[in-house]
């Protein structure tokens, strides 16, 4: 029988325990902790039920301590953080206004892009909008008599 191990979590070299068929982890009061909440993790996610309780009791705890009120009260007592961060976003915002040269879709609303004979998308661009935010499908059929007929279907 082997008489030593390495433990898992502080690592060093350990006499083993004769009583402990599969020790781990050392004697230590750091590795034992590690060890109860490494065992207590892995029984809690393996039990629906603890899951269920663990999630009401993070429900209750978040009725009575909304997160909008926490932070309220941490900007209105930090005002440095504030500045700063204000500061900050305005350069993520500058950061992220898009070139014109750079645009990937036009920037104008409704532009047809044919497909095919007779058949047109069109783009409804918001300004300063990169993604489309509508499509328009458009299909014109001839006539034989005075016009067409123009159908369309949102997509």
């Amino acid at each position: 029988m082997i008489l030593t191990f390495y433990c898992q979590h502080c690592g060093e070299l350990v006499p083993r325990n004769p009583r402990i068929k599969k020790q781990k982890f050392c004697s230590s009061r750091v590795c034992q902790n590690t060890r109860r909440n490494t065992t207590n993790k892995a029984r809690a996610n393996k039990s629906s039920e603890c899951r269920s309780l663990r999630r009401s009791r993070n429900k209750r705890w978040r009725d009575n301590y909304p997160a909008h009120e926490y932070q309220k009260d941490y900007r209105k007592n930090h005002s440095d953080y504030v500045k700063r961060n204000r500061e900050l976003q305005k350069e993520r915002n500058n950061n992220r206004k898009p070139e014109p040269s750079k645009m990937i879709v036009k920037t104008y609303a409704l532009s047809p892009q044919p497909l095919q004979d007779g058949l047109y998308r069109g783009f409804e661009v918001k300004d300063g909008k990169i993604v489309k935010t509508y499509t328009l499908m458009a299909q014109m059929h001839a006539l034989s008599g005075n016009g067409s007929l123009f159908t369309s279907k949102p997509v």
